[in-house]
């Protein structure tokens, strides 16, 4: 079954989208790689902060980025004459794409917006038409597929989008950047979570999915026994976002794809963790079972699992089964928060 981002791109190559395309095609936010096969294109480069695309994008030979702010100072890029912008859950991370992808391209060169209604293309083409004309529109495959060129002078508006990739503070006073997860606010499964841990953690802890560090910020601000604490996440600005948040030398940042990648750690007192039940905008809990089978692994005999999840995850047969010393600390509505001893 063909993805439907990649109809709609087949169908605009076949409308010219793609026509005199001369240099890399910058490809920002695309959550597969591997589907760009088989628009049979040359010289992609893949930016994307996810540890898991980076990694297969690099098995597919594509050239790759991470940091998008230096995507305008790269050598690779001074001759792009495309850009594709995946619209991404965050509207914040799309503009800001879009931004980027606008400052990368050559002038005249194509920018290519991509995605489906229910993800928000409508609102970022909508923003686009603010300030470009014309917009070249195709609509298929639950979606649409916009392209225009780039114009010679950057609208003031499309500068604005680029600001809006910086980290700022959110309403828990932590720093976050767009598209990670809970960037506004912590998530309240994590905030019970901590009110269960305080002053019971000790030794070496290990916090699987990070983030931007909520978990661990807390757990070293209220257990003064804490020797280390190693942060682990996919994503690359989650990880940047954790060093500003968790300023302590007891602190180790790893940047892993949890599900390709071994956890080398033994011997860890403590696992923290509020599971993933997504991957990307859809529902899906298998990296939350791969989080608990890696946390069984890592923990010392007599070690503590302690986890929060939304009530509707079905973790806890896995949590009796691999944990069978565990018992619940708190369920609310929305929230289980299980501690559990290997």
């Amino acid at each position: 079954m063909v993805d439907l981002a990649i109809k709609r791109l087949l169908q605009a190559q076949q409308n010219g989208f793609f026509a005199d395309v001369s240099g890399g095609i910058l490809v920002l936010g695309c959550p597969k790689p591997e589907l760009l096969k088989v628009l049979n294109l040359h010289q992609i480069i893949i930016c994307h902060p996810e540890r898991a695309v980076i990694i297969k994008a690099k098995r597919l030979s594509f050239h790759t980025l991470i940091n998008k702010k230096k995507l305008a100072k790269l050598k690779i890029l001074r001759s792009i004459g495309a850009s594709i912008v995946w619209v991404t859950k965050s509207r914040r991370e799309t503009l800001f794409n879009i931004a980027m992808a606008v400052i990368a391209t050559n002038q005249h060169g194509s920018i290519i917006i991509n995605g489906e209604r229910k993800q928000g293309i409508e609102y970022a083409l909508n923003e686009l038409k603010k300030v470009i004309d014309p917009i070249y529109i195709l609509s298929k495959a639950h979606g649409k597929i916009g392209q225009f060129k780039r114009p010679l002078q950057i609208p003031e508006l499309i500068k604005y989008w680029k600001n809006q990739g910086k980290f700022t503070k959110n309403t828990s006073g932590y720093i976050t950047a767009p598209g990670i997860f809970s960037e506004t606010i912590a998530d309240k499964g994590s905030q019970l979570l901590t009110n269960e841990f305080v002053g019971k953690l000790y030794g070496s802890i290990v916090d699987l999915g990070a983030g931007w560090g909520f978990l661990s910020a807390e757990a070293l601000k209220n257990n003064a026994h804490v020797d280390e604490i190693t942060l682990i996440d996919s994503n690359s600005s989650a990880i940047k976002a954790a060093k500003i948040n968790v300023k302590s030398s007891k602190a180790k940042f790893l940047w892993l794809d949890l599900e390709s990648e071994i956890v080398s750690i033994k011997d860890a007192d403590h696992v923290i963790m509020n599971p993933p039940f997504h991957k990307g905008q859809k529902v899906d809990f298998s990296l939350g079972f791969t989080f608990l089978k890696i946390a069984k692994d890592i923990l010392k005999k007599g070690g503590t699992l302690w986890i929060v999840f939304n009530r509707e995850s079905p973790y806890e047969k896995s949590i009796k089964s691999l944990f069978p010393n565990y018992e619940y600390l708190n369920k609310t509505k929305s929230y289980t928060i299980i501690r559990a001893k290997k």
